[in-house]
C-alpha cells in the first residue's frame, strides 16, 4: 500500500466586492461627558448640589424645599473654583463634598434633610475660618 495525496486543482476566488457602508443605518456612539460644574445648572436645569443629594426638582420647594442652603453650598464651591482651589469638574466636586460630609461628622444613617443643612452651615464656618488665615497672613501673625 502506498500513501498518496491528492490534490485538487485550485480555482482563482473571485475578487472581493467592495459594499459600500449605508451611513444612515451606521449606528452613533453617543458618549455621556459631563459639563463642567459652573455649567451644570444652565445645562441640567438644577444644581449639582441638588443632583449629590437625591433631591430631584424638590430643592426648590417654596415650603419644605432647601434652596437657601442649596444656594450656600452652591457658593461656597463656586468660590472654590473662582479662587482656583478646585477643579471645574463635577467629580472634583464631588469630591469635595464628600470631603465635607466627613469633616463635618455625617454619618450614612444620617437623614438627607439633615446633611443639606449641616453642610450648609458648615460651608459657612469654611468661610469663616479661611478668612481668618487669609487674613492672620495679609497683617501678619504674633
Amino acid at each position: 500500500m502506498s500513501d498518496s495525496t491528492f490534490r485538487t486543482k485550485a480555482e482563482p476566488s473571485a475578487p472581493e466586492k467592495h459594499v459600500p457602508i449605508d451611513k444612515s443605518k451606521a449606528s452613533i456612539v453617543e458618549t455621556k461627558v459631563d459639563p463642567p460644574y459652573l455649567d451644570w445648572e444652565r445645562e441640567k436645569g438644577k444644581p449639582y448640589i441638588a443632583e449629590f443629594f437625591g433631591l430631584g426638582d424638590l430643592w426648590k420647594e417654596k415650603v419644605g424645599g432647601f434652596e437657601d442652603e442649596i444656594n450656600t453650598i452652591k457658593k461656597y464651591v463656586q468660590d472654590e473654583i473662582e479662587q482656583g482651589r478646585l477643579d471645574n469638574d463635577a467629580n472634583a466636586v464631588k469630591e469635595l463634598l464628600k470631603k465635607i460630609e466627613k469633616q463635618m461628622g455625617s454619618d450614612k444613617t444620617d437623614r438627607t434633610t439633615m446633611k443639606i443643612e449641616q453642610m450648609a452651615a458648615f460651608t459657612q464656618f469654611l468661610y469663616k475660618t479661611r478668612d481668618i488665615k487669609d487674613n492672620m497672613s495679609k497683617y501678619g501673625h504674633n
